[in-house]
C-alpha cells in the first residue's frame, strides 16, 4: 500500500498514545546495573516548569534537547529514565491567584490564609496539567508514571528533612539584615532573584550643613527619599580634608536633626566628594557600617514602598511625604531640597537597579528578619567536584562563571513572606526564654517540646528554589536512600538547562547533592543557548515576541519544530527565530520531514512490502560497488553521530594537574546535537536519496537477484537512517519504520537498538564508487559552467579511469558507465579525446575528464563573452588595487570597509585566474 503524498502531523498524537500504551517510556529500576540489573542507567530530571505555566519556545528548546538525549540512551539499551514534574512556583502562582481575587474586589488578606491556600490548590488542580500535556504534544518521552510535584507529600518530606539537617548542622540561621524586598509581591528575594537592569536615572548632590559652622558636606545619592533614614555621614579616616570634622555633626535636611560625622574605610576618598550618607535600614552596605558604629537603623519606607515610620523612625517622615509612594516622595523631596538651597546639582546617571525577577518591580532594600543558609561551606565541595573532574559544564566557558559565583557566594535568604509554598518548619514558644523558644521539627508541633506550652509556627514559607534544589534527590525517593529508584538512578547523568538559572538552580542542586548524600547529582551540565527573535531579544510573553509551540505543532507538526530547534542550535549558541514569519522560520524543518517521507514513499513503492533478506545473509560477493559504498557511508554516519552525542559519561575523574589535558582527551566532546542532525540529514538526503536511490533504480526495475540485493541494502540503510534521526524527529521516523518490510509487528523504533558502526575498512568497491561520484560531479560542474541544458547529452573522455569504466558487470562490479549516464546524462569512453576546444576536469589519482565543447556550446560566442568579462574584470581590479595602495584611504576609511575591499581583491583575483584559464582552454589564448 502506497504512502500518502505527505506525512500528516495530526498523526503524531496517535503515535504518541501507542508509545504510551506500549510502555515505551517507563523505566524499570530492577533493570539498573546499580542494583543487580543488566542495564546501565541513564537519568535526566526535567527542569520543573511552573505548575501554572504554559509552554513557550524556551521550554520547547530545553525539553527537546533532553528528549534527544534520553531517546538516544534508550535506543542504546540503557535503562533510561526521564523524570517529569512541575514546580509549585511560590511567587509566580501566588501572583496569578492574587490577580484573580483582585478582579473580585478582594485581597488575599481579605480572604485569609487558609482560604487563600485552598483557592490556590483548586487553581493549580484545574490548570496545573496544561504544560505536561503540551510536553506530550512535542514528543517528550518522559516516564509519566513518575511525575513529581514540589508540593506533593513525598517531596515536602524531603524539603523539611533538608531544612532540619541544615539547621542542626548550624547552616541555617535567623538573621536581621537588609534584604531585597519586592513591594509588589510583598516578599523578600534572594540576591539572584533581584536582577540588575541598567537604567538612566539621576544623581542628586545634597549639601549637609556642619552644625555650628558655615561648612557644608556634599553627598550624592540616587535615592533621596532614603535620606529620611540617614543616621550619619561617613568620611575615610585617612582623608585629610575631613579629619578635623570627625566626631562633629551635620544637620540632616528635610528631617532637620543632627547626625554624626563618622570615620569609616567604607567611604572612598577618590569617589565623588569622599563623603557618603549612612542609611542602615535601607542599604546593605550602610547596614554593616551602622553595626560597626552601633548606630540606629530607622525604617522610613514600609513593605508597600510607601513612606511611613517603622522601627526607630519616630518623627523622621514629615507630613510632606507621609503616605506617598517612594517615587512620588522622591520628586517632592527633590523639590524641597531645591527650594531650601540644599540641592547642589543634579546629574544624569546610568546605573544598575535591581528588579523583582517575577513582576519587574524595582526592588527596595529593607531591614528585616529572615532565614538564611550559610553557603560558603556548601560551595567548597561543589567547587572541588568541578576541579577533580566529577562534574563538567558544557560549553566550557560557563565553568568560569560557576567558579566565580561559588568563590564569592553570599548567604542565601530562603524565607518568603508568602502563603503559597512550604511553610518554614519552625515553631515559637512564648513561654520559653531565648534561645529555647525556637523549635525546628521534622513533624508538625502542637505544643512546646520543652515546656508543653502553646506554640505558633513561623508565618513565612521557603523560597521556591529551596524545594527545587533538591529535585534530583527528592524525585528519586530521598531522604530514603534505600528507596529502589534512588539506588537505581542516583546520581543522574545530564542536567539540561539554560544558563540563566545556573545560580538559581543548577549550582544549588550540586551543592545539595554533595551536602546531603556526598555526591554530585549529575556528571554533566549542558547549558543550551536561548531562543531569540530577529532583534536578538530573548523570547518572552512580556515583550510580545514569543512563539507558541502548540501553534507550530498545529501548523507544521512537532517534528518540524524539533528539527528547526535542534539543527539550528550549536553547543551553547542562541537560536534565532522569527515570530512574525513562522512559515520562513519552520520551513527547513517541514521540508526535511517532507523529504524523508518522500524517500520512504519511493522505498516502499519500489522495494515493496514483501520481506527482505537481512544484510547478514547477503554474501559480500553479491554486493555491487554502490552497495558497498552506501553501507560504508552508513557506518561513517553512525560513527559521526556517536561522536557528536557522546560520551554520555565523561572520563574518570582527573587530578588538578591533569585538567589541562581534558580538552585533548575528549572530556568536553559530545552533546553537539546540531552535528547529529546534520550528519544524519546529509546521509539520508544526499548519500542515500541523491546517490544510492538514483543509482539502483535500474536494478530495482529489472528485477532478479541484483534487485533483491539492492532491496536488502536499501531497507537496511534506510532502517539505519531512521534510527539515527529518531531522537530528533521521532514521529515521522516511527511512522516510516513501522512500514518497512523488515518491521516486526508490535515493535517500536522508540525502543529499537541504536545502530552500531561496523569497524571495517573501506572496501575497494566503495572506493570505486567514490571515483564514479567524482566523475558525475565533474560532469555536472562542466554543465553548470558552460550552461549546457540538462536534456543535452554529453560525451566525455576518461583519462586513467579504465579501472572503473572497463568493468561492465558481474559479481562485485559496478556498471560505472550506466550510472554516469543516469546521474549526469553523459556517456564516457576511454578513447583519446579529439582535438578542439574542450573543458577539462582534474580528478584524484592523476585522472582527468575531457569534454569536447563542439556542438554543446557556440565556442566563438563563448570566447567573445569570456574575453569581454576578463577585460572588464581587469579594469575593476586595477581600480581596486589603486585604492588599496592609497595610504590615505587605508588610514581614514573604517576598518571594516578596508577589510571588505581586501576580501574583494582576493575574490576578484581568483576569478581572473579562472577566466584566464578558461580562455586559454576554450579559445587558445
Amino acid at each position: 500500500m502506497s504512502l500518502p503524498d505527505r506525512f500528516d502531523p495530526s498523526a503524531e498524537s496517535k503515535l504518541y498514545e501507542r508509545w504510551l500504551d506500549a510502555g515505551c517510556f517507563r523505566a524499570d529500576a530492577a533493570r539498573s546495573s546499580r542494583i543487580g540489573g543488566d542495564r546501565d542507567p541513564f537519568t535526566i530530571v526535567i527542569p520543573p516548569p511552573n505548575v501554572t505555566a504554559i509552554l513557550h519556545l524556551g521550554h520547547a528548546l530545553d525539553d527537546v534537547t533532553q528528549d534527544v538525549l534520553i531517546r538516544w540512551a534508550r535506543m542504546r539499551q540503557q535503562e533510561a529514565l526521564w523524570v517529569p514534574g512541575t514546580d509549585h512556583a511560590g511567587i509566580a502562582t501566588q501572583n496569578v491567584v492574587e490577580r484573580l481575587i483582585a478582579k473580585e474586589g478582594s485581597t488575599r488578606f481579605d480572604v485569609g490564609r487558609e482560604a487563600f491556600i485552598r483557592r490556590t490548590q483548586q487553581f493549580v488542580a484545574e490548570t496545573g496539567g496544561t504544560i505536561l500535556r503540551q510536553l506530550r504534544a512535542i514528543g517528550a518521552s518522559a516516564d509519566w508514571s513518575r511525575t513529581a510535584y514540589t508540593l506533593s507529600p513525598e517531596l515536602s518530606r524531603a524539603v523539611r528533612e533538608a531544612f532540619v539537617r541544615l539547621y542542626e548542622d548550624g547552616l541555617i540561621y535567623r538573621g536581621h539584615r537588609v534584604i531585597h524586598w519586592c513591594p509588589r509581591c510583598l516578599t523578600s528575594l534572594s540576591d539572584e532573584e533581584a536582577e540588575f537592569q541598567d537604567e538612566t536615572g539621576a544623581l542628586y548632590h545634597v549639601a549637609y550643613n556642619v552644625t555650628g559652622s558655615d561648612k557644608k558636606l556634599t553627598v550624592a545619592t540616587t535615592r533621596p527619599e532614603t535620606m529620611l533614614g540617614d543616621v550619619a555621614v561617613a568620611v575615610n579616616p585617612k582623608d585629610a580634608r575631613y579629619k578635623d570634622l570627625v566626631g562633629k555633626t551635620v544637620r540632616l535636611p528635610i528631617v532637620d536633626i543632627d547626625i554624626p560625622i563618622i570615620a569609616d574605610d567604607y567611604a572612598d576618598p577618590a569617589f565623588g566628594t569622599g563623603v557618603v550618607k549612612i542609611t542602615p535600614a535601607h542599604d546593605a552596605s550602610d547596614y554593616e557600617v551602622g553595626k560597626r558604629h552601633k548606630l540606629a537603623a530607622p525604617i522610613v519606607i514600609d513593605e508597600h514602598g510607601v513612606m511611613a515610620e517603622g522601627a526607630d523612625a519616630e518623627g523622621r517622615v514629615p507630613a510632606l511625604v507621609r503616605g506617598d509612594d517612594r517615587f512620588v516622595a522622591r520628586k517632592k523631596i527633590v523639590k524641597a531640597l531645591q527650594d531650601s538651597g540644599a540641592l547642589v546639582k543634579t546629574e544624569q546617571h546610568q546605573h544598575a537597579v535591581r528588579h523583582c525577577y517575577r513582576c519587574d518591580t524595582v526592588v527596595e532594600p529593607r531591614l528585616s528578619d529572615q532565614w538564611f543558609v550559610k553557603m560558603e561551606p556548601l560551595a567548597k565541595p561543589a567547587l572541588e567536584g568541578l576541579r577533580t573532574g566529577a562534574l563538567r559544564i558544557l560549553p566550557q566557558k560557563w565553568e568560569g562563571v560557576y567558579v566565580n559565583w561559588l568563590e564569592n557566594i553570599r548567604d542565601w535568604n530562603i524565607s518568603r513572606q508568602l502563603w503559597w509554598g512550604h511553610r518554614i518548619p519552625v515553631w515559637y514558644c512564648k513561654d520559653c526564654d531565648p534561645p529555647y523558644d525556637i523549635h525546628v521539627s521534622r513533624t508538625d508541633l502542637t505544643e512546646c517540646p520543652r515546656c508543653g506550652g502553646p506554640v505558633r509556627q513561623d508565618e513565612d514559607v521557603l523560597d521556591t528554589w529551596f524545594s527545587s534544589w533538591l529535585w534530583p534527590l527528592s524525585t528519586l525517593g530521598w531522604p530514603d536512600e534505600g528507596a529502589e529508584d534512588f539506588r537505581a538512578f542516583y546520581p543522574t547523568d545530564v542536567l539540561v538547562s539554560g544558563p540563566d538559572i545556573i545560580f538559581f538552580w543548577v549550582s544549588r542542586m550540586i551543592m545539595a547533592g554533595y551536602f546531603f548524600v556526598g555526591r554530585t547529582p549529575y556528571h554533566t551540565v549542558l547549558l543550551h543557548g536561548m531562543a531569540r527573535d530577529t532583534q536578538h531579544r530573548k523570547m518572552s510573553k512580556s515583550l510580545g515576541n514569543g512563539v507558541d509551540p502548540m501553534e507550530v505543532v498545529r501548523l507544521y507538526g512537532a517534528d518540524a519544530m524539533r528539527w528547526t530547534l535542534i539543527s539550528g542550535m550549536g553547543l551553547g549558541a542562541d537560536i534565532t527565530l522569527d515570530p512574525n514569519d513562522l512559515e520562513k522560520t519552520f520551513a527547513t524543518g517541514r521540508n526535511f520531514v517532507t523529504k524523508l517521507w518522500n524517500i520512504g514513499r519511493f522505498l516502499l513503492d519500489n522495494a515493496g512490502t514483501a520481506s527482505v533478506r537481512p544484510m547478514e545473509e547477503i554474501p559480500s560477493s553479491k554486493l555491487q560497488h554502490v552497495d558497498e559504498w552506501v553501507l560504508w557511508r552508513l557506518d561513517q554516519a553512525i560513527a559521526e553521530c556517536d561522536a557528536a552525542l557522546g560520551p554520555l559519561r565523561p572520563t574518570a575523574p582527573l587530578s588538578d594537574k591533569d585538567r589541562v589535558r581534558w580538552t585533548e582527551e575528549g572530556r568536553y566532546s559530545g552533546m553537539r546535537l546540531n552535528d547529529l542532525s546534520e550528519v544524519a540529514r546529509r546521509f539520508v538526503w544526499s548519500e542515500l536519496a541523491d546517490w544510492y536511490l538514483e543509482a539502483i533504480k535500474g536494478r530495482l526495475a529489472a528485477g532478479g537477484e541484483d534487485a533483491e540485493v539492492a532491496r536488502a541494502v536499501l531497507v537496511h540503510v534506510f532502517d539505519g537512517a531512521l534510527r539515527l534521526l529518531h531522537p530528533v524527529i521521532p514521529f515521522v521516523t516511527e511512522a516510516l519504520w513501522q512500514r518497512l518490510p523488515s518491521h516486526v509487528e508490535g515493535t517500536f523504533l522508540a525502543t529499537a537498538r541504536w545502530p552500531e558502526a561496523r569497524a571495517r575498512e573501506v572496501t575497494m568497491g566503495a572506493r570505486q564508487f567514490e571515483r564514479i561520484r567524482e566523475v558525475v560531479g565533474a560532469v555536472r560542474q562542466i554543465r553548470a559552467e558552460y550552461a549546457v541544458p540538462p536534456a543535452t547529452s554529453i560525451h566525455a573522455y576518461a583519462v586513467r579511469l579504465g579501472d572503473i569504466f572497463s568493468i561492465t558487470g558481474g559479481n562485485g562490479s559496478s556498471d560505472a558507465a550506466s550510472i554516469v549516464e543516469r546521474l549526469a546524462r553523459a556517456s564516457v569512453s576511454l578513447d583519446k579525446a579529439p582535438p578542439g576546444a574542450a573543458a577539462h576536469a582534474v580528478l584524484s589519482g592523476g585522472a582527468s575528464l575531457v569534454v569536447p565543447l563542439a556542438g554543446l556550446v557556440d565556442v566563438d560566442k563563448e570566447c567573445h563573452k569570456l574575453r569581454i568579462e576578463l577585460v572588464s574584470l581587469e579594469k575593476q581590479l586595477e581600480s581596486l588595487e589603486s585604492r588599496l595602495s592609497n595610504e590615505k584611504f587605508v588610514a581614514k576609511a573604517p576598518a571594516d570597509v578596508v577589510e571588505g575591499e581586501r576580501k574583494k581583491l582576493g575574490d576578484w583575483s581568483a576569478r581572473r585566474e579562472q577566466l584566464r584559464e578558461k580562455v586559454q582552454t576554450l579559445c587558445g589564448g
